[in-house]
């Protein structure tokens, strides 16, 4: 899929009503095409990989816990799955991540804003773009998320 900045700030709008819980469209379509499309963006090493990542760890509580569906739970972490298993225990020079705040109930603070950061990249922005997106992190994220 491609995608731009205007193409991004729907989808997080979309999914930003979903966690609100007032999504007016199909939910357990978007939620399992956002798996999809992370799957996808992993198997292609794509830049955009990060933002599918965060984006299913804000919709993807909906079909855990909301509404729960076990097809559609399995099909969310059989994605989050695909993140650790394609990018493993990366090293890097970081000495923390975002995902070392998950530990406490799989969540992430103000994770809309973080995905406008990266769905609209600033120059300024760079150092936290780079640990966002840090192959370690996406894994401690998608592993948080899977054990929540």
């Amino acid at each position: 899929m491609q995608t731009n900045p205007d193409h991004w700030d729907d989808l997080i709008s979309e999914w930003d009503e979903i966690r609100e819980g007032y999504h007016l469209g199909d939910t357990h379509r978007t939620v399992l095409e956002c798996a999809r499309q992370l799957e996808e963006s992993v198997a292609a090493d794509s830049p955009d990989t990060a933002l599918w990542v965060l984006g299913l760890v804000l919709i993807g509580p909906y079909v855990i816990h909301a509404r729960r569906d076990a097809a559609a739970e399995a099909r969310v972490l059989k994605a989050m799955g695909t993140v650790e298993r394609a990018l493993g225990q990366p090293d890097c020079a970081h000495e923390e991540h975002p995902c070392d705040d998950m530990a406490d109930g799989g969540e992430l603070d103000d994770l809309q804003q973080v995905l406008e950061m990266l769905a609209h990249p600033q120059e300024e922005d760079r150092m936290a773009r780079e640990i966002w997106t840090c192959p370690s992190n996406l894994t401690g994220i998608a592993r948080a998320f899977a054990d929540a």
